[in-house]
């Protein structure tokens, strides 16, 4: 089902005309991951096709210093109705499977580093993997050596209202979902482990009832169908994907000043819980008040331009456009002298600044 790898060779090859793949080399050994999905970065032409496998694995596969595999997180899978292979059509649910819980949370799983027990993300030891740590007891630290140590991967979820992605956790956890044979990949049973496991259930009997069903629950995420011979399939709720897309709307100030500029800000709001909705807010007042200061700013200026300069442009650019602190500021006060309203033209230039970072980036500070 799964490709055999031992070492890290056994995966380079199968990613080197693939720009979207990384090779990280880390203090503890290499972690290969991608940075982003193409059409084509998963494609597999068939069960035989070696190389399209072996790349659904690097998803933060990690080996040592020395090239052998270490830790083997989920293989790459998908939507139901994602891709070809994955259309209701296609899905056999006579073959043995379960329903478990679609943990919305960050996957986790040990490292030893210097004979101490780490969790590490996808990309390694991070921030979220300390806070991770912090939840270990003396079981569960040992056990997760002892797996390591036979060359298991034990993959666990962390959820915690301190790394909140859409559902509201009220306390921190480690949820064991998953444990893999490094080498074959072979998903692994669950049943002895000093972690609470993901909750299950009994398997499909009519998937288009399933899906109907599922996809109009809230407050979780979904459900992953995981078959016995650890093929799997993502369920997300319609209302998970709606929030959590609202959510990558407003990851950066960049995106909120995108949707101000473009008033979508009222149908954003209602989608937010409270928390999100006070940064969006707070970011509102502050976006308010630079459009403001800088539209008074420019009104300054282009009464000065036409009580000083007589609304000569000739007379502005040469006396005038020299001593501006702000040389951008030019582009108002000629527009102004041919009858241009300030207010839309600022506007027009948030609205196409607002789709570059670099151009953005400039605009706050003109801004100020």
């Amino acid at each position: 089902m799964f490709p055999i790898i031992r070492n890290i060779d056994d995966i380079l090859s199968a990613i080197a005309d693939k720009k979207e793949f990384i090779v990280a080399k880390r203090d503890f050994g290499t972690v290969v991951n991608y940075v982003v999905a193409m059409a084509d970065t998963f494609d597999m032409t068939g069960p035989d096709d070696i190389d399209g496998a072996i790349r659904r694995e690097a998803r933060g596969i990690i080996f040592d210093n020395q090239g052998k595999i270490i830790s083997r997180p989920f293989h790459k899978f998908f939507n139901v109705g994602e891709r070809e292979e994955t259309q209701p059509s296609m899905i056999d649910l006579s073959k043995p499977h379960i329903v478990l819980d679609k943990v919305d949370g960050s996957m986790v799983r040990p490292l030893v580093v210097d004979g101490v027990l780490r969790l590490a993300t996808k990309m390694g030891l991070t921030d979220v993997a300390m806070g991770a740590e912090q939840l270990l007891n003396v079981e569960q630290i040992e056990w997760l050596k002892d797996q390591f140590n036979a060359s298991i991967t034990p993959l666990l979820e962390y959820v915690s209202p301190a790394n909140k992605i859409v559902i509201p956790y009220t306390e921190s956890k480690l949820i064991l979902t998953a444990i893999r044979d490094n080498v074959t990949g072979q998903y692994l049973d669950m049943s002895s482990s000093p972690f609470e496991a993901v909750n299950s259930s009994s398997s499909i009997h009519d998937l288009d009832a399933f899906l109907k069903f599922k996809r109009t629950e809230e407050g979780r995420e979904g459900d992953v169908i995981r078959f016995d011979n650890g093929e799997m399939l993502k369920v997300k709720n319609d209302w998970y994907l709606r929030i959590h897309k609202t959510k990558d709307l407003i990851r950066f100030d960049r995106y909120i000043a995108e949707i101000i500029i473009n008033e979508q800000l009222d149908d954003i709001i209602p989608l937010l819980d409270f928390n999100d909705r006070a940064t969006v807010r707070a970011y509102e007042k502050t976006f308010d008040e630079s459009v403001k200061r800088v539209t008074a700013r420019l009104d300054d200026l282009i009464k000065v331009a036409k009580d000083v300069y007589g609304g000569n442009k000739k007379n502005i650019a040469l006396n005038m456009v020299p001593h501006l602190v702000n040389k951008e500021d030019a582009a108002f006060i000629f527009g102004a002298m041919d009858g241009k309203d300030v207010r839309s033209m600022l506007i027009a230039k948030i609205k196409s600044d607002v789709n570059n970072t670099a151009k953005y980036d400039k605009l706050v500070e003109w801004m100020q």
